[in-house]
């Protein structure tokens, strides 16, 4: 299958009336195997008329329309090698708190869902289940693929109905690590900023005079200076997408490995930081009032062994430096 992101679109007539998907889509695409079409279909990767279809053997209609999105190599989710693509921080029977790795993708796209967050995560629920029933499974808030750290899902509807109001009420508690370009030189503040996007796909940005766009605050806080990059505790009220990003970009101190809001040309050149291969940003803390008993739970990780590197290797600082950091003379 070519490696396009747009989707070949097929409309089933009434010759194809009873046909099977599979066949289908081998004998109408001209360039797909039953085996390549079963293979997307396990992916996620095949919709009809709007909905995911996983069912080779599913029969047509005249007039459903048959959509099917390619799943390039890369695009593939997944953690580094060797990190396993999430870990169970918390579980009960109405919530379950997960620490995601980096590469490891929340919510399935249009090219699929197969390795996704809650691909994964539904199906550890599932292998524990006694009859190997489906089990609910709640997303409330999402961070970027590239982006390491805690997330919260509920288990049942009655807590994800109490958990969506926390998120609403900005009750819930989500504090991040952030390594950024520059000397940030103030020791806190606070950063309030619409944020629009211009239309579907399109990346978000700062919505500036005029009150466009969606309400979007960020406080931050220095936690230490490197010099070259500033490592920021940063607590959100609002959780609009690429928020942090885009907020701290603005701010002229873009997240280091940031490749879409990220400027940098703009700084001098650093082996540690201009390697680094995706963005420094980690959901470290996150609390909430459990739904069901009223306790306040709060959890905590620490920066993943990529990040901590990258952290270590700052404070070691260029050869010939002392050992706060400085360089020596």
């Amino acid at each position: 299958m070519a490696r396009s992101s747009r989707p070949i679109i097929l409309i089933a007539g009434a010759e194809d009336e009873g046909l099977r998907l599979d066949r289908f889509i081998r004998q109408r695409s001209g360039v797909l195997s039953r085996i390549r079409a079963r293979d997307l279909l396990a992916a996620g990767g095949i919709t009809v008329n709007g909905r995911r279809v996983k069912v080779a053997s599913r029969t047509l209609r005249t007039g459903d329309r048959v959509e099917i999105f390619p799943l390039p190599d890369e695009r593939r989710s997944g953690p580094p090698p060797g990190v396993e693509p999430f870990r169970v921080v918390h579980e009960d029977p109405a919530v379950i708190v997960v620490d995601k790795a980096p590469g490891v993708l929340v919510q399935p796209t249009p090219q699929g869902d197969r390795g996704t967050l809650l691909d994964l995560l539904a199906r550890h629920l599932k292998k524990r289940s006694p009859e190997g029933r489906t089990a609910y499974l709640g997303l409330l808030h999402r961070i970027d693929r590239e982006t390491s750290g805690l997330l919260l899902f509920s288990r049942r509807g009655s807590a994800n109905r109490i958990l969506a109001e926390q998120f609403r009420a900005h009750t819930i508690t989500r504090e991040y690590r952030a390594l950024v370009r520059g000397e940030v030189t103030t020791d806190s503040g606070t950063i309030t900023e619409r944020l629009v996007r211009s239309g579907p796909g399109a990346r978000r940005a700062p919505g500036g005079s005029g009150g466009r766009g969606k309400s979007a605050v960020t406080h931050y806080r220095v936690l230490e200076r490197f010099g070259p990059a500033t490592l920021l505790a940063v607590t959100l009220e609002t959780g609009r997408t690429h928020q942090i990003r885009i907020h701290l970009a603005g701010r002229g101190h873009p997240v280091v490995g940031d490749k879409i809001y990220g400027s940098q040309g703009r700084f001098p050149r650093h082996p540690l930081l201009d390697s680094f291969p995706r963005q420094a940003l980690h959901a470290a803390r996150l609390g909430f009032t459990h739904p069901l008993t009223g306790q306040w739970l709060l959890f905590e990780s620490p920066v993943p062994g990529d990040f901590a590197g990258l952290l270590e290797g700052l404070r070691k600082g260029p050869p010939g430096a002392s050992s706060d950091g400085r360089t020596g003379h």
